[in-house]
């Protein structure tokens, strides 16, 4: 079964839905919760050796009026490198893996149906692109950026998801500990339904599976 929370929501939220206490120089206690809606998708392409996968996750933290959105992308594709003029002699024949990658982060609405059968979310995310040629080793960055930063564009995007389970409950706890250096637990609760639907970020209605609903934390360290 899918857990939820499958994406880095951690970094999604740690700095928005976080609520600190400090109880010391040390010692912290944080908390929150917050709607999330997020869909994911792989495929695989025997005849053109093509494979891609890629993810979307709407978060809305409960102690704001906050809402983002944070997307991935990623394709790669089989290429052979040398060798293609001599298809008689496989002895010079190299091959590599061709790749593209997105990836957008925004603000966004969040919707969950008053049943708690649907989910809708939109907005605007701003949207790098890069692509990675496994034959040359050159990694660009779009337009024709090679310093690892790129241009951003923005795009709308949508997400639709309806529920393909009942109510899901969960719960997890968690401890880290150094003897006398440092101490720490965790606790989370969610509350969530399975989902199927689509997506599309610009370039096609992308069919997804996820999931929505709710989740809190809490965390205390000391050290």
């Amino acid at each position: 079964m899918r857990r939820f929370m499958v994406f880095p929501l951690a970094g999604l939220l740690v700095l928005g839905a976080a609520a600190p206490v400090f109880a010391g120089a040390n010692v912290g206690n944080f908390s929150g919760s917050a709607t999330v809606a997020q869909g994911n998708w792989d495929s695989y392409d025997e005849a053109t050796e093509t494979y891609e996968s890629g993810y979307i996750v709407v978060a809305r933290d409960s102690s704001s009026s906050e809402t983002y959105a944070e997307f991935s992308q990623y394709t790669e594709v089989v290429v052979q490198c040398t060798g293609a003029d001599t298809p008689d002699d496989p002895s010079d024949d190299t091959f590599g893996s061709n790749s593209t990658f997105r990836y957008g982060y925004g603000n966004a609405t969040l919707t969950i149906g008053k049943r708690g059968a649907l989910a809708t979310a939109s907005g605007t995310l701003s949207v790098s692109e890069g692509t990675f040629d496994g034959c040359t080793g050159e990694e660009t960055y779009a337009p024709k950026d090679t310093t690892g930063g790129g241009e951003t564009v923005d795009v709308p995007f949508s997400l639709s998801l309806t529920a393909t389970s009942g109510t899901i409950k969960e719960t997890g706890r968690g401890s880290f500990k150094l003897p006398g250096t440092f101490n720490s637990h965790s606790s989370y609760k969610s509350t969530y339904r399975l989902a199927a639907g689509t997506f599309d970020a610009g370039d096609g209605t992308q069919q997804v599976n996820g999931q929505f609903g709710t989740v809190s934390w809490t965390d205390h360290s000391n050290g």
